[in-house]
């Protein structure tokens, strides 16, 4: 399997260390990206510090990604590889539970954050579902 470079935190209040991962592979409703670029934001402490209820370590921390799909997983039409993308705090909505069903999608109860719920985009490459990527043109 090809490996990538990623950062990450291995424990609450840990340091960041460049390691070596496999590169992920997308799943039903996800794509695989290319990352080209990671915004360094204040609230990716939250992952560094272990500030966030229910965290998994280690995690990768970045949610201002952009990048190119470079993978599809199974029932994606919408998106192509080559095209870019970019996510932001919104990592991915439920389309479920309340919030969803009156489309106040940010406010899902089981929202989901780049480098907090999943691996973010310090890394080479970063797996996000669909319903988290806004296109750059």
């Amino acid at each position: 399997m090809s490996r990538m470079k990623a950062v990450q935190v291995d424990a609450a209040g840990g340091p960041l260390t460049v390691v070596e991962r496999d590169i992920p592979q997308p799943g039903d409703g996800h794509v695989r990206i290319k990352v080209q670029a990671c915004g360094i934001c204040h609230s990716d402490s939250l992952t560094k510090e272990g500030l966030w209820p229910g965290l998994q370590f280690p995690r990768v921390p970045g949610h201002e990604i952009a990048g190119v799909i470079d993978a599809l997983g199974t029932g994606i039409e919408e998106w192509t590889v080559g095209q870019r993308v970019g996510v932001g705090w919104h990592g991915g909505h439920c389309g479920r539970c309340a919030r969803c069903r009156q489309g106040d999608f940010v406010l899902c109860e089981r929202a989901q954050v780049p480098g907090i719920s999943y691996d973010g985009g310090y890394a080479e490459f970063v797996v996000a579902p669909v319903e988290a990527l806004a296109s750059i043109p």
